[in-house]
């Protein structure tokens, strides 16, 4: 644990304009362990144009308690991306990896709702090399989220809430076209829906929906020790 709080100390002044979480949490127990399957899409802009951009993950993330009401927890995994209206990368699939860190924090904790805010930071990076040609994409994505999670029954929890965060990037090609292009999607509101099951005393399995900076969904299984 005293680990990952230090890696948090050196990471918070990225976190500062961060934001969004994994899925809601109970908070009253150990960390927890989880994989992660997740796509979404998002029109990135170019300046002169926007390109549509789908992105699929296949992760893990590892969380821990720091205090009473906070939570850290570090992700990250493989990443692919395509794009529709792009030359550069018209039929391609580029692979890489993603990475970030994300923080939860309990505000109020009532018998059936529990009022949560999150904050992440995920930087991604995928490539294709060619004999003839390298184009690589990176970008970092902050977001908040604030939402609140309602317990349904023993087992099932309903989670939602508003979001809010940008994205950053650029485009690098070498070969037979030397090019450099910065993308951005600018501050943008919006909303996640998700449902959590606790399968057996200390694994979980999820589906969470959202829109406004990206829209997609992911599905997560997650196991405490």
């Amino acid at each position: 644990m005293k680990r990952l709080a230090l890696l948090w100390l050196m990471a918070w002044p990225w976190l500062a304009d961060a934001a969004g979480p994994l899925a809601p949490e109970d908070y009253s127990q150990g960390p927890d362990f989880s994989l992660r399957l997740a796509r979404t899409k998002a029109p990135f802009d170019y300046g002169a144009q926007a390109i549509d951009t789908a992105s699929r993950w296949l992760g893990v993330s590892l969380r821990e308690q720091a205090s009473e009401h906070i939570t850290l927890g570090m992700y990250g995994g493989y990443a692919y991306v395509t794009q529709t209206n792009n030359p550069v990368t018209a039929g391609l699939e580029l692979d890489g990896y993603h990475a970030g860190f994300s923080l939860h924090a309990v505000l109020v904790t009532g018998q059936y709702a529990t009022l949560f805010y999150a904050l992440n930071y995920t930087y991604q990076k995928v490539d294709h090399k060619s004999d003839a040609q390298t184009v690589v994409i990176d970008w970092s994505e902050a977001q908040a989220q604030l939402g609140a999670i309602v317990t349904l029954s023993r087992k099932w929890r309903l989670y939602g809430g508003g979001s809010y965060g940008y994205i950053d990037g650029e485009e690098r090609i070498s070969g037979a076209i030397n090019r450099t292009t910065n993308f951005e999607r600018h501050s943008r509101a919006g909303g996640f829906l998700g449902l959590d099951l606790n399968v057996d005393p200390n694994g979980y399995v999820g589906v969470e929906a959202k829109t406004g900076l990206t829209r997609g969904a992911e599905i997560y299984f997650k196991r405490r020790y």
